[in-house]
């Protein structure tokens, strides 16, 4: 997830879902929230983060990045859109679970963004964004992420990864556990997708 900063966002609040809190744990939620809250960019498609923010951005408190990239799990605003819904639903957040929802189907609905996913993998491409997006949907306050559903699992059959490249995060495996997901249309009762701190 995006920053190297939505990833321990994500870990955290996750954890405190299930009851399993350290001491300043809140806290350190509430304060990766305000830094994103800090490097959130409005846009005409939505709210979106930059891919990373440099020394020189942190000197500017501007992002070199002049818009949303690809709508990723591993950089991009659903990975870190899923991060802060989790945080928002850790905490009682229901602002920043509006927002998150609202951020993540933006991004959704902006052709441009979506044009950007070139290639099926976990990572960056349509099997994280499906998979992303189907965790999202499920704890979504209305059914607005469910409806884009569908138009992803195109996505997801259109891009297939390279025959030869059997790993997960970016090859055959991710995209055949994104693709039973899709096909089922049911979570996986492995969990295989904690792994992406996505549940």
């Amino acid at each position: 997830m995006a920053h190297g900063i939505a990833g321990p966002l994500a870990l955290l609040s996750l954890a405190k879902r299930r009851g399993t809190t350290v001491p300043g744990h809140t806290d350190a939620i509430h304060r990766i929230c305000a830094w994103l809250d800090t490097w959130r960019r409005d846009h005409p498609s939505g709210p979106w983060w930059p891919q990373w923010v440099t020394p020189e951005d942190l000197h500017r408190q501007q992002p070199a990045q002049p818009g949303p990239l690809r709508p990723s799990w591993c950089y991009g605003t659903p990975g870190i859109a899923r991060a802060q819904q989790l945080a928002a639903l850790a905490t009682g957040d229901t602002d920043r679970r509006h927002m998150a929802e609202h951020a993540l189907l933006s991004c959704l609905t902006h052709p441009e963004q979506l044009a950007r996913i070139t290639d099926g993998g976990l990572c960056h491409g349509a099997s994280g964004l499906f998979q992303t997006t189907y965790r999202a949907a499920a704890d979504a306050a209305t059914p607005t992420l469910a409806a884009r559903l569908p138009r992803l699992q195109a996505l997801l059959r259109h891009h297939t990864p390279a025959a030869d490249d059997p790993s997960l995060l970016q090859g055959a495996a991710g995209h055949a556990l994104a693709q039973h997901t899709a096909t089922t249309g049911t979570a996986p009762a492995s969990g295989w997708d904690a792994c992406l701190l996505l549940t």
